[in-house]
């Protein structure tokens, strides 16, 4: 079981990396966009993020204390 917790935990952490990742991807200068092109720049990158971070927090909750 420890084993499996240690695993978790460094997913875990590899998944916050990757989250803050797709957050360095989110477009902040629209001078030049469209709606459309804009909207997708903020909504893709930060779909990837929330999800990104969402399996983080279930991988270092099952490392901490055990449970699925």
């Amino acid at each position: 079981m420890v084993f499996h917790r240690s695993v978790s935990a460094l997913f875990g952490l590899v998944l916050v990396v990757a989250g803050l990742v797709a957050a360095s991807f989110i477009e902040v200068d629209f001078q030049r966009a469209s709606l459309l092109s804009g909207t997708m720049a903020i909504l893709i990158p930060g779909v990837l993020m929330l999800s990104a971070f969402y399996m983080a927090f279930q991988f270092m909750r099952f490392a901490a204390t055990g449970k699925k």
